[in-house]
């Protein structure tokens, strides 16, 4: 006697956690750079390091890199950037966690803040949210069949998703970027800011097709001119090699825009006329296979008494994945002093936030923000450069049947585009389309079963039980049910008392002749 399993390649989550790392410290202007004025903007990046996992700790060390723009403290009209880094080495406690588990850890600059102290130093403060996903990728056996003429079994259908395939890999870009007509050449690079859009992947044979554009925003300063800017979609598109994958997996990957490095480059005339465009894009794949089969739920013999063994097993099966579109329209309202008035738009960047995430009826509700940050210049001659920051919020559900509060999801924002017009002298109107991603899966427990025993019956105590006897069915029988209290099969119980069907009812009269 012995079981025929059957192996399954499972996906299992052993943890989430948030927590928040808070960065502060003065920085002082580099000698090289003139005194400031005022500021105009600020942004930074995180540059990750590396991910060390041991027991119930996760070690994340990186650096947080920052670039204020700033007007100089002097009558002309001069714009210059400061840079600087600030490290991090953060100890994350996680119950739970040790070397082999998958970690997915995502760093996040939740607020950055940078002020001027005097004209040679500035105040830095930031706080970075780091979620931390801990899953375990392990095998599970199921019991599909019993190789035993003497053991009656039935078994039970099982629905699951598997995970099939989980790889990391990296798109690298490089581009050139001509500047247009009309552009004066460059003298430096004063500030400079990358977004990801459009992206887009499609399974195939044995590898993912990835595409999407990168959208560049360059300030210079021109040898002889006014401030001069770039706007630029730059389109990138590749393959990755994925053995094992197909066309009928689900997806759920997720692209990262991890570093766009922009230069000024000489044309074939030898003038600074060209930008260059170094770009990182990190992909993170997972693919998962749905499947159905049969799995034995219980068993008996008329010969022996049988023991079976078994354990509580978590699975998780697919509900959604979808990608849900959030439209934004809002108007903003410049802070100009004196008066001043919005003359041109230069730049529209937008980052996506998710504040919070519930269940709600047949769905999940994702409230948010969206950051905005608009360049402009403005009719201050001596201020003509101004930067409007705002917030702006968005709620959107997302139609999910089923779905509970044990219920596991992820949701990946991203914004498809953004635009900023002027509708006012003072007034700014931004659109953009928000992109939530979005996967849920229902997670499961089933006892099943991972052993069996047998052992002889207590035969004085089966002699002492009727031969034959007239049973009365109640609410919750099966025939099954009755098959194995009585000693006897399901198909001497359906010949017997010619039943045609499985189907009986509550106070049915039956026959039942004992097996054994």
């Amino acid at each position: 006697m012995s079981l025929i399993r059957k192996n399954i390649h499972m996906n299992k989550m052993k943890g989430k956690i948030v927590s928040q790392i808070t960065l502060d410290d003065d920085v002082n202007v580099a000698d090289r750079l003139p005194d400031i004025g005022n500021k105009i903007t600020e942004t930074g990046n995180i540059v990750v390091d590396g991910i060390k996992v041991s027991q119930n700790k996760i070690l994340a060390k990186g650096k947080l890199k920052f670039v204020m723009m700033y007007k100089a403290m002097n009558p002309s009209v001069e714009i210059h950037k400061l840079e600087g880094s600030m490290p991090f080495d953060e100890v994350i406690n996680m119950d739970g966690i040790e070397e082999g588990d998958t970690i997915s850890v995502d760093l996040v600059i939740d607020d950055l803040s940078v002020s001027v102290i005097n004209s040679r130093k500035i105040s830095v403060k930031a706080i970075i949210t780091v979620i931390a996903l801990a899953e375990n990728i392990c095998d599970e056996e199921f019991a599909i069949d019993i190789d035993d003429d003497n053991i009656e079994y039935i078994k039970d259908s099982i629905e699951l998703t598997q995970i099939a395939i989980r790889k990391r890999d990296l798109l690298r870009i490089r581009e050139e970027i001509n500047l247009g007509t009309g552009k004066l050449n460059i003298n430096e690079i004063i500030w400079c800011t990358s977004s990801l859009f459009g992206q887009q992947v499609k399974v195939m044979e044995d590898k993912i097709g990835v595409s999407g554009e990168i959208d560049i925003f360059v300030l210079y300063t021109a040898d002889d001119g006014p401030l001069q800017w770039v706007d630029a979609n730059v389109p990138f598109n590749g393959i990755i090699e994925v053995p094992g994958c197909s066309e009928d997996m689900i997806p759920n990957i997720e692209l990262k825009l991890a570093n766009a490095d922009i230069e000024a480059r000489p044309d074939y005339d030898g003038e600074q006329r060209m930008l260059q465009l170094d770009g990182i894009v990190n992909i993170d794949i997972k693919l998962y296979e749905e499947q159905q089969f049969d799995i034995v739920k219980d068993a008996y013999s008329h010969k022996k008494e049988v023991i079976l063994k078994k354990k509580s097993t978590d699975y998780e099966n697919l509900l959604m994945k979808n990608v849900s579109k959030c439209k934004v329209v809002e108007k903003l309202k410049t802070r100009n002093m004196d008066g001043a008035h919005i003359l041109q738009i230069c730049s529209c960047i937008g980052n996506v936030k998710i504040d919070d995430i519930s269940v709600a009826e047949d769905g999940l509700l994702i409230e948010g923000v969206i950051e905005t940050d608009i360049l402009y210049i403005c009719s201050d001659d001596m201020n003509p450069l101004c930067c409007l920051r705002d917030t702006i919020p968005f709620s959107q559900k997302i139609e999910v049947n089923n779905i509970n509060n044990d219920s596991i999801y992820n949701i990946k924002p991203a914004t498809e585009q953004i635009q900023a017009n002027m509708t006012g002298t003072d007034e700014i109107e931004v659109k953009a389309v928000i992109l939530l991603d979005c996967i849920v899966f229902d997670k499961m427990t089933k006892d099943v079963i991972i052993d069996l025993e047998e052992k002889d019956y207590d035969m004085e105590m089966i002699s002492e039980l009727p031969g034959i006897v007239g049973y009365v069915v109640k609410n919750d029988d099966t025939l099954w049910s009755i098959a194995k209290k009585f000693y006897t099969t399901v198909d001497s119980l359906r010949q017997i008392n010619d039943l045609k069907t499985d189907e009986i009812k509550s106070g049915q009269m039956l026959v039942i002749v004992k097996k054994i």
